[in-house]
């Protein structure tokens, strides 16, 4: 019985790894993102569409708008081919060039206070420090989530603990922070 509790518990934590690691791998668009869509052999140039506030964009040749928000590039682009099909077999290609929808604002002793825009569905800690800009002596962050949760953290327990930057959160770039810790 042991044996399988211990299996069961190995399980579980690969899988929250695994999800992790997702999250920091993909990105999922959103209302106000840009997208570039080329369709070879169909558009003479690539056209670059904003994600409307219903979560559509308006592609005329498709004959109506088609969704967008909560899927990845490669979700939309199926729905491209496939709601062109009419036209013959035609391969899309979409990429998202403005990324509009993932923002956290970062403030406290960093020289780029405000909006910060992520380009993956959540990011390491690291690569907001970059992005923030954040002063030479800091040495931590303190992390607001939507739901309430704060979580404070040197940016090595940030790192030895994998604390992923998500979308809706409040950072503060701060000195002396301490060890990891959850409110």
């Amino acid at each position: 019985m042991l044996r399988f509790c211990l299996i069961g518990v190995f399980i579980s934590i690969f899988c929250m790894v695994a999800a992790a690691q997702d999250e920091t791998n993909t990105y999922t668009i959103g209302v106000g993102d840009v997208l570039r869509i080329d369709v070879h052999g169909v558009f003479g140039a690539p056209k670059d569409l904003v994600v409307r506030r219903d979560g559509t964009i308006d592609l005329a040749i498709a004959g109506n708008s088609l969704p967008a928000s909560g899927l990845t590039a490669e979700r939309v682009a199926r729905l491209v081919e496939n709601s062109i099909s009419w036209l013959g077999r035609h391969s899309a290609e979409v990429t998202v060039i403005k990324f509009n929808s993932h923002a956290v604002v970062t403030y406290g002793k960093v020289s780029g206070p405000g909006l910060q825009f992520l380009s993956r569905d959540a990011v390491p800690v690291f690569v907001l420090r970059a992005l923030a800009d954040a002063e030479p002596d800091v040495d931590g962050i303190s992390i607001l989530r939507k739901d309430g949760t704060r979580i404070a953290c040197s940016f090595a327990a940030c790192d030895r603990q994998n604390v992923l930057i998500r979308t809706g959160d409040l950072v503060e770039f701060t000195s002396s922070s301490g060890i990891a810790r959850s409110h």
